[in-house]
């Protein structure tokens, strides 16, 4: 019983209002369940159909198809006449206890913290395929029918719902709950995605809220003011013809919070990234809002640490005559551009207000950046100026790791190495098609994915050729998150040609 369980979980409803078959899964968890996931099952529904031909653009799909039939056979099932009737609503998947979620379980057993169920479409086909799987019928509670199969696990059925749980305290729990008042309902559940992909494949609603309070190791991040006003993350994965997209939403309690208390800008507004193909080009507008975020967090969660910081850096700026905030991160315009390669390579580029007072700051931190860099890494740093106002600064560390930066043209670059610098103060930058937010971001999926398996898979003619063969229905990948007092809402997104 099982492998037809995880069979339904795979195969891949919607909801059909609040006494319908989700709301009859949801019901064997408790409503403040802090982590639940539904899965939907109809194979005729929209989701696993185009899930279904996106596989089929890809040259291995047919050998998916073979294994899913293989694993199906392998235990006498027949998907079409076993598992399919079965199908159609969600397949509901839920951590009953915050606490357990949180440690583990007793004994390490994390793992079997979990109650699952769905309301199959064919209770006489449920039965039958039962019958037949060596499985014993071992009693009743609480209105269901309880069974073991020939493994010695436990599940039950009631009303063509079946429900699976990780140990048999679980199980019996769950049955319990399916009719008490504090049960979870379809319209708690979907609280959380409420303004996310209305059809989705895969809906998760996580209570925060309940999972940080529970977890010791988080009192420190409790005292940041936005850390405490978490509330709920509600995550969907849905396919459309050309495309899959990640959709969340972070809910915050806005009551008294302000934008200054945000990680990241509030607004929709989004920035451009670094057009280059064989990158990630991120965008970043206003990251003296990060900075600003990062140090009332770390003041909150370590005052301690904290002061030694904001000393080290006062003392800084009274040695150098400069001030961090105002004359470096108060320089920089609103976006900041930067890009990683798979090689280890990264950029930033950003334009600046005053390239001549910026430059000249520049120009003072050498005096300090040596000590700084030696006490990051950890090993002795090399620190060289440009000759004669051309080129850039450049810091080495004995082991071979270069970084350098300057002012080119009006715009700060920074960088692993000087034809980098040089490339990054010239490359085009574009605003990311659909992004809302602080955030943005976009890369060349078929070309990263190439440059992967080439670089890190099989080497030769066959792992190209394979890596092409993977990599060339992929399109663009981005992705964007915004943020207000209620919030961070993002999108993940992919494309395929």
């Amino acid at each position: 019983m099982a492998t037809c369980t995880a069979a339904l979980a795979g195969c891949g409803g919607g909801d059909e209002g609040s006494a319908g078959p989700l709301d009859n899964a949801l019901g064997y968890l408790p409503e403040d369940a802090p982590l639940v996931i539904s899965f939907e099952t109809d194979s005729e529904g929209t989701q696993v159909k185009a899930v279904h031909e996106t596989l089929e653009r890809f040259p291995f799909s047919d050998q998916v198809t073979q294994r899913l039939e293989e694993a199906v056979s392998r235990d006498n099932l027949d998907f079409e006449d076993d598992l399919k009737p079965l199908l159609g609503n969600e397949f509901v998947v839920g951590g009953p206890d915050a606490g357990s979620l949180v440690d583990g379980g007793d004994e390490g057993a994390g793992d079997d913290q979990f109650v699952a169920a769905i309301e199959v479409k064919d209770q006489g086909k449920l039965e039958d395929l039962v019958k037949r799987d060596e499985t014993k019928e071992t009693g009743e509670q609480d209105g269901a029918k309880l069974y073991e199969d020939s493994s010695g696990d436990t599940f039950a059925i009631e009303d063509g719902v079946l429900i699976v749980a990780g140990t048999r305290a679980l199980l019996d729990a769950a049955l319990e709950q399916r009719d008490s008042d504090g049960r979870l309902t379809a319209e708690v559940f979907e609280e959380a995605t409420a303004d996310l992909s209305d059809d989705a494949l895969v809906r998760l609603s996580t209570d925060l809220e309940q999972l940080i309070a529970a977890d010791p190791a988080t009192e420190p991040a409790r005292k940041v003011e936005w850390v405490s006003a978490l509330r709920t993350l509600g995550v969907t994965l849905s396919f459309e013809e050309d495309r899959a997209k990640v959709d969340f939403r972070l809910a915050t309690d806005p009551e008294g919070l302000t934008e200054a208390d945000l990680p990241i800008a509030a607004g929709d507004g989004s920035p451009a990234v670094i057009d280059s193909p064989d990158e990630i080009g991120v965008g970043l507008r206003a990251p003296e809002q990060i900075l600003a975020f990062a140090e009332s967090a770390g003041q909150a969660v370590d005052p301690s640490g904290f002061g030694d910081y904001n000393a080290g850096k006062q003392a800084i700026e009274s040695r150098l005559d400069v001030s961090i905030d105002d004359d470096i991160f108060g320089q920089l315009e609103d976006d900041v551009s930067v890009s990683f390669g798979l090689d280890g390579s990264f950029g930033l580029r950003s334009g600046v207000t005053d390239p001549e007072a910026f430059t000249a700051t520049l120009d003072k931190l050498g005096e300090a950046l040596p000590d700084i860099a030696e006490n990051a890494v950890g090993e002795p740093v090399r620190y060289t100026r440009p000759m004669k106002g051309e080129g850039f600064y450049t810091l080495a560390t004995a082991g071979g790791d270069t970084v350098v930066y300057g002012v080119v043209d009006g715009v700060f670059v920074l960088a692993n190495d000087s034809e980098r610098a040089n490339r990054l103060a010239e490359d085009e930058t574009k605003a990311v098609e659909g992004a809302e937010g602080s955030i943005a971001a976009s890369a060349d999926a078929q070309q990263l994915v190439s440059e992967g398996v080439s670089r890190f898979g099989p080497g030769g003619i066959g792992g190209a050729i394979g890596g092409s063969l993977f990599s060339e229905p992929l399109g663009a990948f981005t992705g964007s998150v915004a943020a207000d007092t209620d919030g961070l809402t993002g999108r993940l997104e992919l494309t395929f040609d």
